[in-house]
């Protein structure tokens, strides 16, 4: 039994994407189909999707960076001692 996908994205990116496939020849179902076997046989991303993936790490790496800042901003660490503080300050040369 062959399976079905289902994407959803904007009308504009299909239609460029589509006129492009057109031009050349092939068809979505194509694509679709050369990209999951490219999956398949090689058992990595494409180079375009891991650097895709890679960016997508690091936003969310810096996303969390920053809810740790704000954790500070909000007075976090108001409750710590002067030695808790020290602490937290010598642990990240240790």
């Amino acid at each position: 039994m062959d399976a079905t996908l289902n994407v959803r994205m904007s009308t504009t990116l299909k239609e460029r994407g589509d006129k492009v496939l057109r031009q050349n020849g092939i068809s979505t179902s194509m694509a679709v189909r050369a990209l999951w076997q490219e999956l398949a046989s090689t058992r990595e991303l494409p180079a375009f999707l891991r650097e895709a993936s890679s960016n997508a790490q690091e936003v969310a790496s810096r996303k969390r960076a920053l809810e740790s800042l704000a954790g500070i901003a909000q007075g976090s660490l108001t409750n710590c001692t002067d030695d808790e503080l020290d602490a937290l300050g010598m642990a990240r040369y240790e």
